[in-house]
């Protein structure tokens, strides 16, 4: 089965320890996808809080840079266009995107930049507040640059995520955005309570705007951890379960956070993801329904808005 994927930190890992994406000993390698029919990634290049926004603004080149050229050693294209994707359905495929807004300081120009250097997908903040709004540990929204950059997003063509988003960020978004929003890896916050997921207003708010939503794998926002309880494949299963009483056949996707993230005790990289498919079969969902999930909804969504 094909197998397409909405975050990922990869990227960002290879760059940090010097590795390559064919062979190596993160969570994504090709050699730990090849098992599956055509793998696509959204590889999301990250701005760190404790660097100032030029710091992280220099970093994206460098880290584009070494993350293209491996891209030259491995069966994968880098894709830009919805149109680009679908010519290339016979052939793993990359998306480039921007997981944190810090990097643009307060200077819109660079938005257009980093669309020139095949970003297409943009994470407004990661953690506490920068110069677009606040993240899900404040209680801050949009800033006039961020309600500007929102704006300028959908002028561009690049897809705003809501993943990491404060609650008040979130509402700021839908006020203004004209075009389908995304949240690239965030759970339900009715199956478990935390702030970096989704409420369910939230999800179906996404879901009627023709957005998509990838369950995360990071062990924090499936369940409780504190006593010391495993974090299991089960737990995650109660995300998707939640979301498809919600009527997410069309919205739902993977978007682990590998190589972000510390995963469920029975899962150690991408490879594992079968695992959850099997899973899903158990409980009774089918062969189609399971296809939408891995990757159909995220395909559709591309082809139809990049």
């Amino acid at each position: 089965m094909n197998y397409t994927d909405l975050h990922c930190d990869t990227a960002y890992e290879i760059y940090k320890t010097k590795s390559r994406l064919k062979k190596n000993e993160h969570h994504i390698a090709m050699e730990k996808v090849k098992k599956y029919g055509r793998y696509s990634q959204i590889f999301a290049i990250w701005s760190e809080n404790d660097k100032t926004e030029d710091e992280n603004y220099e970093d994206f080149f460098s880290v584009r840079d070494y993350f293209t050229e491996n891209l030259a050693d491995n069966d994968i294209v880098l894709c830009k266009t919805g149109m680009e994707y679908k010519d290339n359905k016979n052939k793993n495929c990359a998306f480039l995107a921007v997981e944190g807004g810090k990097l643009l300081s307060d200077d819109i120009s660079r938005l257009d930049v980093l669309y020139e250097n095949g970003v297409r997908f943009l994470t407004l903040v990661w953690n506490g507040i920068c110069e677009i709004g606040g993240a899900f540990n404040t209680d801050v929204g949009l800033t006039v640059f961020g309600r500007e950059v929102v704006r300028k997003c959908g002028e561009l063509g690049i897809t705003v995520d809501l993943s990491h988003s404060s609650d008040k960020t979130v509402a700021d978004v839908f006020e203004i955005a004209v075009k389908p929003v995304i949240a690239t890896h965030s759970n339900s916050r009715a199956v478990f309570n935390h702030k970096r997921n989704l409420t369910d207003e939230q999800f179906l708010e996404i879901k009627k705007r023709g957005g998509i939503v990838g369950i995360s794998l990071c062990r924090p926002h499936i369940s409780a951890t504190e006593n010391g309880e495993p974090v299991l494949i089960k737990n995650v299963i109660k995300h998707i379960d939640y979301y498809m009483s919600l009527g997410g056949e069309n919205t739902v996707c993977f978007g682990c956070d590998f190589d972000g993230a510390e995963l469920p005790d029975d899962m150690k990289n991408a490879s594992d993801i079968e695992k959850i498919c099997e899973e899903l079969q158990k409980i009774g969902y089918d062969d189609i329904l399971i296809e939408k999930i891995m990757y159909k909804n995220a395909d559709n969504f591309i082809v139809q808005n990049l």
